[in-house]
This record gives C-alpha cells, structure tokens and sequence, in this order.
C-alpha cells in the first residue's frame, strides 16, 4: 500500500487516524513528522559573515 501523501511514492507502514471517521496510510518518514507536530521548533539562527569595508 502507498503513502496517503500525494506527493510519497513509498509504501507505507503505519495507519493514522485523523478524524472521527477519516484514517491515513503513511510511510515512516511521514509518520514521524505527524507524531512529532505538537513539538516546538526552536530556531538556529547564525551570524552573518562580517563585511569588510574598503
């Protein structure tokens, strides 16, 4: 069975359920992002490099 993510051409490993009725197949890559959704991403911003006057 395919991915339920249009763009996912892999055969997918877990069932989801989204809604009250509504139920997903999806690959492990696609699993671990929506088991993960609720997680806060902190930012990692870096330094620009300096610019040298002339």
């Amino acid at each position: 069975m395919k991915c339920s993510i249009s763009e996912c051409k892999t055969i997918a490993n877990k069932s989801v359920k989204i809604g009250f009725k509504e139920t997903r197949n999806l690959c492990e890559y696609h699993y671990n992002l929506f088991k993960n959704k609720e997680e806060k991403h902190v930012p990692n911003f870096n330094k620009a490099s300096k610019f040298k006057e002339k």
